[in-house]
C-alpha cells in the first residue's frame, strides 16, 4: 500500500479553524518548517483533515460524500493532490529544496514590506522565554486566578478614574521634570514590554509559537508590537480572544503596585507624583487599546470574537459594495454574505466613521487655534488643507500597497 493511498500531512503542518473573511468561510495552514501560511476552503480543510495516515482513500470519499453529498471523483484527487504538492504538504512527498526555497521566499516576502510607510524593528526573539514562562504561570490561565485579578483591575480603575482630578494634579506637578521624565519613560516602556511578553506567552500556553517582538513604525505611529501569527490556528474562540486580550489584562494589572505606592505616599511622599502620573497614563493608553480601532488589541479581540479574518478590510470592502450595489454582481455577492456579518460589517463602519471624523475634525482644530496665532487664519487653513491631502495621499498608497501584498499573497 502506498502513501498515496493512506494519505499523511506532513507532521509540521498545522491546520487552523473555520473563519470568515466576506461571503467566504476559510481556514489557515501553517507549515511549521518554513514559516508559511495559507488559506483553504472548507472542503479542502475537511479532506486534509482526514489524511493522518490512518484513512485510506476510499475512507476520505465515503466520509466526504456522507457531508457534502457529493462524490470525489478522479478530477477531484487530482486537484486535491495537486494542491498538496504545489505546497509540499504531504509527507513522503516533500522535496528538502523546494522547502528552503519557499523558506526564503517567506524571509523575502517579509523584508520587502519594509518601508517608510512601515517598518519593524526586532528587538527580541521570545519563543523560548515565553514557552518557559507559560509552563512556570500555568496557574495565571485558570479561572480561580483570571477572575479575582479582573475584579482587582475594575477596582484599580474605579479608583484612577475617580481620583482623576488629583491624579492630574499630582501628575503635572512633579518636583523635579528632569528626573520624572526618564523615570516615567523606563517605567512605561517596562510595563509596554510586559503587555507585548503577556501576548507571547498567552500565545504558546495555547499552542502557538511567538517570533518575534519589536517596534512597529505604521504612518504616522510608532508601536512595540508582538507577533502571534498562530493566533489564526488556535480552535478555541476564547483562546484567541484571550491572547489579544493579554496584553491589555497584564498592563492593567502591573498597575496595582503603582496605585497602592501611590495610595501609600498619598501625605507627599517620594514617588508618589510619578506614581500619579504613571497611573492616569498607564490607564488611559491601556483602555484606549481596547478601541477596536487602528489595528488595536480591542480590534483583534473583536475580530476573533465574531470569528472573521479581518473586520476593518472586509468592513471597507462590504461597504464598496454598498456603494455599487446597482452593479448586478455587487448585489450577488452582498447576497452571499451571512446575515450576522452584514450587521457586524454595517455597525463597525458606522462606528468607525462616528469615531474618525469627529477625531479628526478635533485634530484640526486644535492645530487651526495653534497655527493661526503664528501664520494668521488664511495660511493656518490652506497648511491644514494641504496636510490633510498630504496624509490623505500616504493612506491611499499605504493601501494600495497592502492590496498589491495581497494579489501577491494570492497568487
Amino acid at each position: 500500500m502506498t502513501t498515496h493511498d493512506l494519505p499523511r500531512l506532513r507532521p509540521e503542518v498545522v491546520l487552523g479553524p473555520a473563519l470568515r473573511t466576506g461571503p467566504k468561510t476559510v481556514h489557515h495552514i501553517k507549515d511549521e518548517s518554513t514559516g508559511c501560511f495559507y488559506r483553504v476552503g472548507p472542503r479542502e480543510h475537511f479532506i486534509m483533515g482526514l489524511m493522518d495516515g490512518r484513512h485510506t482513500l476510499q475512507d476520505i470519499g465515503v466520509q466526504y460524500r456522507e457531508t457534502y453529498d457529493r462524490t470525489l471523483g478522479p478530477d477531484s484527487w487530482q486537484q486535491m493532490f495537486t494542491l498538496l504538492g504545489r505546497y509540499q504538504l504531504l509527507d513522503g512527498h516533500a522535496d528538502a529544496g523546494v522547502l528552503d526555497r519557499f523558506r526564503q521566499a517567506q524571509q523575502d516576502k517579509q523584508a520587502a514590506r519594509q518601508g517608510w510607510l512601515r517598518r519593524r524593528w526586532v528587538l527580541l526573539q521570545p519563543d523560548r522565554l515565553c514557552a518557559t514562562l507559560a509552563a512556570r504561570l500555568g496557574f495565571a490561565f485558570r479561572t480561580g486566578f483570571v477572575v479575582p485579578a479582573l475584579a482587582l483591575i475594575a477596582l484599580l480603575q474605579t479608583i484612577v478614574w475617580t481620583h482623576t482630578t488629583v491624579l492630574a494634579h499630582d501628575a503635572s506637578h512633579q518636583r523635579s521634570w528632569a528626573v520624572a521624565v526618564p523615570l516615567l519613560l523606563v517605567l512605561g516602556w517596562l510595563i509596554t514590554m510586559l503587555h507585548e511578553l503577556a501576548h507571547g506567552v498567552t500565545c504558546r500556553h495555547f499552542g502557538g509559537s511567538v517570533t518575534e517582538i519589536g517596534l512597529s513604525w505604521r504612518f504616522p505611529l510608532l508601536t512595540p508590537y508582538c507577533r502571534t501569527d498562530d493566533i489564526v490556528l488556535f480552535h478555541r474562540r476564547r483562546a484567541r480572544v484571550g491572547t489579544a486580550f493579554a496584553g491589555v489584562f497584564v498592563g492593567l494589572l502591573s498597575l496595582a503596585p503603582v496605585t497602592l505606592w501611590w495610595w501609600l505616599t498619598r501625605d507627599g511622599g517620594p514617588g508618589h507624583r510619578i506614581a500619579a502620573a504613571l497611573l492616569l497614563f498607564g490607564s488611559a493608553g491601556s483602555l484606549m487599546s481596547l478601541l477596536p480601532f487602528l489595528r488595536s488589541d480591542g480590534y483583534v479581540m473583536l475580530t476573533h470574537a465574531l470569528g472573521l479574518v479581518d473586520l476593518r478590510r472586509e468592513s471597507y470592502r462590504f461597504w464598496r459594495l454598498r456603494l455599487r450595489r446597482r452593479d448586478p454582481a455587487a448585489r450577488d455577492t452582498l447576497r452571499a454574505y451571512p446575515s450576522g456579518d452584514v450587521r457586524a460589517y454595517t455597525l463597525y463602519g458606522i462606528a468607525t466613521l462616528a469615531v474618525a471624523v469627529p477625531a479628526y475634525c478635533a485634530l484640526m482644530w486644535v492645530w487651526f487655534a495653534r497655527l493661526r496665532h503664528w501664520t494668521g487664519p488664511g495660511w493656518a487653513v490652506v497648511v491644514l488643507a494641504a496636510e490633510t491631502l498630504v496624509v490623505a495621499g500616504l493612506l491611499l498608497g499605504a493601501a494600495r500597497g497592502r492590496r498589491a501584498d495581497r494579489q501577491a499573497a494570492d497568487a
